[in-house]
C-alpha cells in the first residue's frame, strides 16, 4: 500500500500502536490527539484516509463534529473510517449519513488486520474515483454523481485494457459497441465513455431498443411533424436531434429490425436524419451501442445488418464475465458491502481474501448484477457479516443452482404421462431462456426460433411471469 493516513484519536498509546503498524505497510502516517491539532494539519497533509475517533477527551469538537466539518465545509475527498468503542446506534447512523466510508468497533472484537484490509480497499476505491473522472470545476457535481452511480471497479488486466480502449475511442470521437453477458456492466462502460468524452455534460440519452415497436422506431429516433400520421397531434423531436453534439446510447440494439438498423447506418454515415413527414436534418450525434449477443451472433446477417457491423467492427468492446476477472470479485464485493452499509445496520468482521477460493468456485452466471444482489441479500438477512456467514450463503446458493431435481432428466422421465413430461420440460426451457435474455420477449422468441405471439401464449399457459422487477 502507498498512501497518506491521518489519525485523530485521544488514546495516545492506541494511536501510536496503529501508526507503527501502518507505517510498516508503506503508509505515511500523522497522529493527532485533539480536534484543534487535527484541523491544523489535515488540509496541508492532504490525506487519502482519515481514522477518526468519535469521543475525544479534551477536544473542542467530537468526532461527529469533525466529520460534519470535513463533509460540509472542507468537502474532503479522503475516505473516513470511524473507530469507536462506545458508539450507540444513533452515532453510527449519523456517521453513515455524513458519508463515512466505514465504521469499526474498538474493543475485544477489534482486529488490526481487518482495519488494514479496509484501509487498502478504501485506497483502491479512492484511486479509482480519482482516475474515473477528471476534476473540472464546472462539471464536478455531475461527474461525482456518475462516478458514484456507475463506478468502473476492477484492477484485472482485462478490465484495465477495456478502460484504456474506451478512453481511446472517447478521445478519438468514435462510435462504440459494447458486448457482454447479462450483468457484466455494459451501462457502466458506456458512462465511462461519456465521462472521458469531450461531449461530457452535453446531451446524453439512453434508448432501450427492446421497448421500441416497429411502428414507433422512426418517430422515436428521428422525430415527426404534426399530422404526419394518425395521432401525431404535435411535432416531436427525435432522440437523434435531441442528442445533436451529444451522445445517444442504443441499448440491446440487436432487437431492432434490419430495416431500422439500415436507417441508423444512414444517419451515422451521412450525419443526417429524415424526420417523419418532414425534411432531412443534419445532426452530429455520437452513437454508443450495447448487446448481450456474441460477436459470432452479431456477424449473422439476420441478427445485425452486415454493413452496420462492418462500420463499427473495429470499435467493439467486449466485457468478460465475472468468473474470468480474478480478484476483481474481492474489490466488487467490498464495494457493495460498503455501499449498502448506510442502508442496513450491520457489523462486519470479514476478510474476503481468506475465502476467495470459495468465491471463485461459483461461476456467477448473472455476473456483477448477481454478485450485487447476493451481497444485498446477506446484508438484509444477517446482522453480523463474517467469512462464515458469507460462505454459508454461498454454499446455499451453489446447492440451489446445482439441485439435481432441477437440472437432470430424471425430473421429466419419472412423470407417468408423456404430455406432462413435455409440458414440464417446455416450462423449464422457456424460463431458462427468458432469464438468459433478460425477459425480452421479442429477442427471446427470435433466439429460440418461435414467433413472439407463440411465446406469449406459452408463457400464459405455463404462468411464467417476468422476474425483471423482482
Amino acid at each position: 500500500m502507498v498512501g497518506k493516513v491521518i489519525i485523530l484519536e485521544d488514546d495516545i498509546l492506541f494511536a501510536k500502536s496503529i501508526s507503527t503498524i501502518l507505517s510498516k505497510h508503506n503508509l505515511e502516517v500523522k497522529v493527532t490527539n485533539n480536534s484543534r491539532d487535527f484541523l491544523e494539519v489535515v488540509e496541508a497533509f492532504c490525506p487519502d484516509i482519515i481514522l477518526l475517533d468519535i469521543f475525544l477527551k479534551g477536544s473542542k469538537l467530537d468526532g461527529i463534529d469533525v466529520l460534519r466539518l470535513l463533509t460540509d465545509e472542507m468537502h474532503t475527498i479522503a475516505k473516513v473510517i470511524v473507530l469507536s468503542g462506545e458508539a450507540k446506534a444513533t452515532h453510527i447512523e449519523k456517521i453513515r449519513q455524513l458519508g463515512a466510508y466505514h465504521f469499526i468497533e474498538k474493543g475485544p472484537k477489534f482486529n488490526l488486520n481487518q482495519l488494514i484490509l479496509h484501509i487498502d480497499n478504501a485506497l483502491n476505491l479512492k484511486r479509482q474515483e480519482e482516475a474515473n473522472f477528471n476534476l473540472q470545476l464546472d462539471n464536478i457535481n455531475l461527474k461525482k454523481h456518475l462516478v458514484h452511480s456507475y463506478p468502473f471497479i476492477g484492477e484485472s488486466e482485462t478490465i484495465r485494457k477495456v478502460r484504456e480502449q474506451i478512453i481511446r475511442l472517447a478521445h478519438a470521437e468514435e462510435d462504440m459497441f459494447v458486448i457482454g453477458e447479462t450483468g457484466t456492466g455494459k451501462e457502466v462502460a458506456v458512462n465511462y465513455y461519456y465521462l472521458n468524452s469531450s461531449r461530457f455534460a452535453k446531451a446524453f440519452h439512453t434508448v432501450n431498443c427492446s421497448a421500441l415497436t416497429e411502428t414507433l422506431i422512426e418517430s422515436e429516433l428521428f422525430g415527426h411533424m404534426k399530422g404526419s400520421f394518425t395521432n401525431a397531434d404535435k411535432t416531436k423531436m427525435g432522440f437523434f436531434e435531441q442528442c445533436d453534439n451529444g451522445i445517444l446510447f442504443l441499448d440491446e440494439v440487436t432487437n431492432l429490425s434490419i430495416a431500422a438498423q439500415s436507417k441508423i447506418l444512414r444517419a451515422i454515415e451521412n450525419k443526417e436524419i429524415q424526420v417523419v413527414g418532414g425534411d432531412t436534418k443534419k445532426v452530429d450525434t455520437r452513437l454508443l451501442f450495447a448487446s448481450n449477443a456474441s460477436i459470432e451472433k452479431l456477424s449473422k446477417p439476420d441478427v445485425f445488418r452486415k454493413d452496420l457491423f462492418y462500420r463499427i467492427e473495429g470499435n467493439i468492446i467486449e466485457l468478460v464475465p465475472l468468473r474470468e476477472r480474478g480478484d476483481d470479485i474481492i474489490l466488487l464485493m467490498s464495494y457493495f458491502f460498503t455501499s449498502f452499509a448506510q442502508q442496513y445496520k450491520n457489523t462486519d468482521y470479514y476478510d474476503l481474501n481468506e475465502i476467495k477460493d470459495h468465491l471463485f468456485s461459483y461461476s456467477w452466471p448473472g455476473n456483477i448484477r448477481e454478485l450485487k444482489n447476493f451481497c444485498k441479500f446477506i446484508l438484509i438477512n444477517e446482522k453480523e457479516i463474517n467469512n462464515q456467514v458469507i460462505k454459508k450463503h454461498l454454499e446455499m446458493k451453489m446447492l440451489k443452482s446445482n439441485n439435481p431435481a432441477e437440472t437432470s432428466l430424471h425430473k421429466y422421465i419419472q412423470m407417468d404421462k408423456l404430455k406432462d413430461g413435455l409440458a414440464c420440460f417446455e416450462k423449464d426451457y422457456l424460463h431458462y431462456h427468458l432469464n438468459r435474455y433478460n425477459w425480452q420477449i421479442s429477442h427471446t422468441a427470435r433466439q429460440i426460433g418461435i414467433e413472439r405471439t407463440t411465446l406469449y401464449k406459452k408463457m400464459k399457459s405455463h404462468k411464467l411471469i417476468s422476474t425483471k422487477s423482482q
